[in-house]
């Protein structure tokens, strides 16, 4: 009973985009797809995003957990 009545922390969402990725996987037929959690900002499909250091700079076509897109 105690751990249900923990709340989550909030996450902020008026801050820049910070998602440190935890994997990169190459698939066939899709791209790249990296892996992470986002800690600030907000995530949505069809955002440029940067990647630092390199500045790399992407669409992000879709977003996915568990195997179920989210908006």
């Amino acid at each position: 009973e105690a751990l249900d009545a923990i709340l989550a922390p909030s996450r902020p969402t008026d801050k820049p985009l910070r998602l440190p990725l935890q994997d990169v996987y190459k698939i066939g037929g899709i791209g790249t797809v990296p892996v992470g959690r986002v800690e600030t900002g907000v995530l949505k499909p069809n955002m440029v995003v940067s990647f630092a250091p390199s500045n790399l700079q992407t669409e992000v076509k879709s977003i996915e957990m568990h195997h179920e897109a989210l908006q």
